[in-house]
């Protein structure tokens, strides 16, 4: 057994793929306009890289102009969180205490000082995918500080790590007239009036429902590293194919056996039937946000009884609380 566990084992021990998370792959398949394309929950950055690439084939400057074709039904549980705070200082600090959540690959962070104070980007990516990337949160986090203040803010400096492209014209609608290139990180400074403009959509109230339960699934993400991070994972490509998750199922995908992934699982101090708990209400929550309808949810995360579902739901809110 152990043998036949460490010969099978090796294609799963490879780099684990990384994730972004939410529609920014499903609004890229739209336009391209590919009609064939399967929505994910997830998309892996290789696959995402690649739809980079050919939306920027058709429209250079993609990375600043997708933002405006999503929907609210697209946007990530952050970009909805975020209109709920007291002011732009505060939302801001809302991205960074849960950006880890929307990508496998960012991290956002405070910064302030001699030019002033903002957030420090940095995705660990390809420098393309990097651009691309960079280029769509800095759009979506403005588009949603105008959208809350009422006020076409701007920051009084943006530094970009990229090389300057040759659209840049276009970077002074969002990013302000001091743009800078080729800088060592990804950095937006704002004066301390914009700082402390209110936000016409702050709610108390949902802002503080919605932080209990990222936190909650902060507090899970840091704990979905090493191989509960690899079943997580398959269990979120699963759903979003359709597809109910068993233990025999992820075995085969990830080359373990069922006896082996549950040591490791338990190493961890999971069991799969928390695991796959835990990813359901973590999917659940992002379709909720979408207007998705109680049916609609029960069939994408495996039920097709929609009174299981609801059994499971209790099961997993009790868990989480």
């Amino acid at each position: 057994m152990r043998e036949m566990d460490r010969i099978q084992r090796d294609p799963a021990n490879r780099v684990a793929p990384r994730f972004h998370r939410g529609r920014l792959g499903e609004v890229l398949q739209r336009f391209l306009d590919d009609q064939n394309a399967t929505p994910r929950q997830d998309y892996d950055l290789l696959h995402l890289e690649q739809l980079w690439r050919a939306a920027a084939a058709v429209e250079p400057a993609i990375g600043l102009k997708l933002f405006e074709r999503f929907t609210p039904q697209d946007w990530h549980v952050i970009a909805h969180a975020s209109l709920y705070c007291a002011d732009v200082a505060a939302s801001m600090a809302f991205w960074v205490r849960y950006a880890p959540l929307g990508s496998d690959t960012d991290r956002v962070q405070w910064v302030a000082d001699a030019r002033g104070a903002g957030v420090e980007v940095h995705i660990d990516t390809s420098v393309e995918l990097g651009r691309y990337l960079i280029e769509h949160y800095g759009v979506m986090s403005i588009s949603q500080l105008r959208r809350g203040t009422g006020v076409a803010v701007r920051p009084v400096l943006a530094c970009f790590s990229h090389p300057r492209p040759a659209y840049h014209a276009h970077y002074p609608h969002w990013f302000g007239e001091r743009i800078e290139f080729d800088c060592p990180a990804n950095r937006f400074y704002f004066d301390p009036h914009s700082l402390q403009l209110p936000l016409q959509t702050r709610h108390a109230g949902m802002l503080e429902l919605l932080s209990e339960e990222l936190d909650r699934r902060v507090a899970l993400h840091r704990r979905l590293s090493g191989w509960a991070g690899k079943v997580a994972a398959a269990c979120r490509q699963a759903l979003a194919g359709g597809q109910s998750p068993t233990l025999e199922s992820l075995c085969a995908r990830l080359h373990q056996t069922p006896r082996t992934l549950r040591r490791r699982l338990e190493e961890q101090g999971l069991s799969f039937r928390e695991l796959l708990d835990q990813t359901r209400a973590e999917v659940e929550m992002h379709l909720e946000l979408q207007g998705e309808s109680r049916a609609q949810i029960a069939l994408q995360l495996g039920y097709n009884d929609q009174a299981a579902y609801l059994h499971a739901r209790k099961r997993w809110k009790s868990t989480a609380s």
